[in-house]
C-alpha cells in the first residue's frame, strides 16, 4: 500500500471533501454535517447492546439493587443479570457476559437511564419512561450519544486515541461495510489516516507497535462498538486461519448514523488498495498521453490549458454505459442529485398531486391524528384498531391485491407493512411526531396543508423516502445501497422509457449496464453462504423490487403488474410511467 500523509489519507479513504470530514470530526452528531442521529431507531431489539440494557432493566425492576461502595455489584445479581441475558439465546462465556454487562452499565449510566443513589443501582424516572412508555427504539439514541462521550475507561493512551477514532471508524463502514471485507481493510485504513493512534500502542522506547494497534482496534472499534452496537455483522477466523475475519455493515448503520453530506464511491479505493494509487487513472493517463504526443506547447500555460480542456471534454462526453449521461452528471445525480439542477429539479410542490399508496396513507394518518392523536403502543406503533381500520380502507382504495395481504392477517402496526413504512417516513419527514406516548401531527405538516394542500406533504415525504428511509431493511437482500443512491438515474430511465408498458427486467439491465460493481457486492455477501446462488439475479430482484415496487410505485411515480413466469419460476414485472412522474421530476436537457 503506498504510504501517504495522515491530512491526505483521511480524505483518500473516507471519501469526503476536506471541509466536509473537519466539520464532521468537529462535531459528529450534529445533524448538520455529521451523522443525522434520530430521536428513536427502529429494529434496535435484537442488538447485543439493547439486550444487555434490558436484561439490566429486569434485574432493577422497581426497587433496584445493591451496589458497593465501589460501586460493584454482588455476585448473584451479575449472575441473575447473566440469565436474563442469555435466556433464549446462545450461551454465552462468563468473561464476555460480564463484560457486556459492564460497558452496557456503564452507557446507560452517562445517558442516565440508570443511577447509583443512596447505596443502590436503579432506574432513574427518565430510563423507566423511555424504556417502559418510549420503547427501546428511543434508548438507542441516548446509549449512541452516551459512547461519543466517552463513559467507560481504562483511560490509558492508546483508549483514548482509538475511541477519538469512532466517527472515522462509522465513515469507513458506510463507504465499504456494504461488502463483507477483512477487517485488515480497516485496520491498513485506520493506520494511515491515524498513524498517532499507532505510535500510542507502542512500548516506551520502542518502535510503533502496529500488532498491538491493530488487535486493541478490532477489539474496541469494530466489535465492542461496531458490532455491539449491531452496526456489523462478524465473521471470525476460521478453523484453519487460512481466511481472515471479515465484517458486513448491518441496516442498523444506515437507520442509526446516517451520513448527511456526500461521499466518494468506493471503487477507486478498492482499487488502491490492491494495488498502486495510479492504477485508478491508468485509463486516463493512457489517452492524456496520446494526446499530449500528437501536441507542441510554446509555454506551460499553454499546456495547463490543454490538460484542462482535455478533461473537460472527457468528463463532459456521454457514454454507453449511463445511459448517454457523462461522467459528470452521472456523479452529480449519484452524490447531490438535489443540487444538480443543470441535470434534475424536484418540483415543489408538485404541479399535480400524484395517486401515491404513500401519501394515501399519511393522509389518511393525518386525518385519523386530528388534534388529539393517537396513543402510541408499548413499542411505539400505531394502536391496532387504527391500524386495521386504515388497512380495510387501503384494501377499499384498491392499492393492494396481493393475496398474502389479507385483512385477517394484520393485527399490529408491523404486520401492515405499507402503513407501517408510511409511519416511519412521515415521521423522518418530520410530519408527525411521537410526544408522551402519543403519535401527533407537527407544526411543519399543518403549514404543509394549509399552504398547498395534499401537494405540500409530498416533497418531505420524497426527500426523507430516498435519503433517509433505508430501502434495504426489510427483503433479506444485501446492502446494495447503490441501487438506493442511483434513484436519480432510475427515475431518468422511467422518464425515457416509461411512454409505454415494459418488462422490470428492461430497467435492471440498464442498471446493472451502469453498476456492474452490484454484482460483486452480492458474491461477497453469499460468499459464506453456500446455499445462495445467481448473485446477478439477486441484484435483478432487489433492484426491481425495491426500484419499481417499494419507490416509483409505492410513490405514485408508476404503474406496476404483477405475476409469474412459470418458465423461470420467478417474479416478473411490468412497469409504466405515471403522468406525475413528469409533474414530480423534472430532468433537464435530457431526452
Amino acid at each position: 500500500m503506498t504510504a501517504v500523509g495522515a491530512s491526505d489519507a483521511r480524505v483518500f479513504w473516507t471519501g469526503l471533501a476536506v471541509t466536509d470530514l473537519r466539520a464532521l470530526e468537529r462535531a459528529p452528531l450534529d445533524p448538520r454535517h455529521g451523522f443525522a442521529l434520530p430521536d428513536r431507531v427502529e429494529g434496535v431489539e435484537g442488538v447485543p447492546l439493547v439486550r444487555t440494557l434490558v436484561a439490566i432493566a429486569e434485574v432493577l425492576g422497581d426497587d433496584g439493587v445493591a451496589v458497593g461502595t465501589d460501586g460493584s455489584l454482588a455476585r448473584e445479581t451479575l449472575e441473575a443479570m447473566g440469565a436474563a441475558l442469555t435466556s433464549g439465546a446462545p450461551a454465552a462465556s462468563a468473561g464476555a457476559a460480564v463484560e457486556a454487562l459492564r460497558l452496557a452499565r456503564a452507557l446507560a449510566e452517562a445517558a442516565g437511564l440508570i443511577e447509583r443513589r443512596q447505596g443502590r443501582l436503579r432506574l432513574t424516572v427518565a430510563g423507566r419512561r423511555v424504556l417502559e412508555v418510549e420503547g427501546v427504539e428511543a434508548a438507542f439514541p441516548r446509549l449512541v450519544r452516551a459512547w461519543a462521550r466517552r463513559p467507560v475507561g481504562p483511560r490509558t493512551r492508546l483508549a483514548e486515541a482509538l475511541h477519538a477514532l469512532w466517527p472515522l471508524t462509522v465513515l469507513l463502514l458506510h463507504r465499504f461495510g456494504g461488502r463483507w471485507l477483512s477487517v485488515r481493510l480497516y485496520v491498513d485504513a485506520m493506520a494511515e489516516i491515524a498513524p498517532a493512534a499507532v505510535a500510542a500502542a507502542s512500548e516506551p522506547g520502542e518502535d510503533a507497535g502496529f500488532e498491538a494497534f491493530a488487535n486493541a482496534y478490532v477489539a474496541e472499534s469494530l466489535l465492542r462498538f461496531g458490532a455491539f452496537f449491531g452496526l456489523v455483522e462478524v465473521h471470525l477466523d476460521d478453523d484453519d486461519g487460512d481466511e481472515d475475519a471479515a465484517i458486513l455493515t448491518t441496516p442498523l448503520l444506515a437507520a442509526a448514523l446516517p451520513l448527511i453530506v456526500p461521499q466518494a464511491p468506493a471503487a477507486a479505493a478498492f482499487e488502491d488498495w490492491d494495488g498502486p494509487r495510479e492504477n485508478a487513472a491508468t485509463a486516463v493517463n493512457r489517452e492524456l498521453s496520446a494526446a499530449l504526443g500528437e501536441q507542441a506547447f510554446e509555454s506551460d500555460d499553454e499546456l495547463r490549458a490543454f490538460v484542462g480542456d482535455f478533461m473537460m471534454r472527457r468528463n463532459a462526453a456521454p457514454l454507453d454505459e449511463f445511459d448517454g449521461l457523462s461522467a459528470d452528471r452521472m456523479h452529480r445525480l449519484l452524490t447531490a442529485p438535489f443540487e444538480a439542477h443543470d441535470v434534475l429539479v424536484i418540483v415543489d410542490p408538485p404541479r399535480k398531486v400524484p395517486e401515491a399508496p404513500l401519501l394515501h396513507l399519511v393522509l389518511d394518518l393525518a386525518e385519523a391524528l386530528g388534534d388529539a392523536g393517537l396513543k402510541a403502543t408499548a413499542t411505539g406503533n400505531l394502536p391496532r384498531a387504527y391500524v386495521q381500520e386504515a388497512a380495510a380502507r387501503y384494501r377499499a382504495a384498491g392499492w393492494r391485491a396481493d393475496p398474502l395481504d389479507a385483512l385477517e392477517r394484520i393485527r399490529t402496526e408491523p404486520d401492515f407493512r405499507d402503513l407501517h413504512v408510511a409511519r416511519h417516513v412521515a415521521r423522518m419527514a418530520g410530519l408527525v411526531r411521537l410526544h408522551r406516548g402519543r403519535w401527533h401531527l407537527t407544526q411543519a405538516y399543518r403549514r404543509a396543508i394549509a399552504r398547498h394542500g395534499a401537494a405540500g406533504a409530498y416533497p418531505p415525504l420524497f426527500r426523507a423516502f430516498v435519503q433517509r428511509y433505508a430501502w434495504s431493511s426489510a427483503d433479506g437482500y444485501p446492502d446494495l445501497s447503490i441501487i438506493q443512491a442511483s434513484w436519480a438515474f432510475s427515475l431518468l430511465l422511467l422518464h425515457r422509457y416509461g411512454h409505454g408498458w415494459r418488462d422490470g427486467g428492461f430497467y435492471a439491465d440498464r442498471f446493472l449496464r451502469a453498476y456492474p460493481v452490484a454484482v460483486d457486492e452480492v458474491e461477497d455477501a453469499y460468499r459464506y453462504l453456500a446455499w445462495k446462488k445467481e448473485p446477478e439475479r439477486a441484484v435483478r430482484v432487489a433492484y426491481e423490487l425495491r426500484v419499481l415496487e417499494r419507490f416509483a410505485a409505492f410513490l405514485g411515480l408508476a404503474d406496476v403488474e404483477r405475476g409469474r413466469d412459470p418458465a423461470i419460476d420467478g417474479r416478473v414485472l411490468r412497469v409504466r410511467a405515471t403522468p406525475a412522474l413528469a409533474s414530480v421530476v423534472g430532468f433537464v436537457g435530457l431526452g
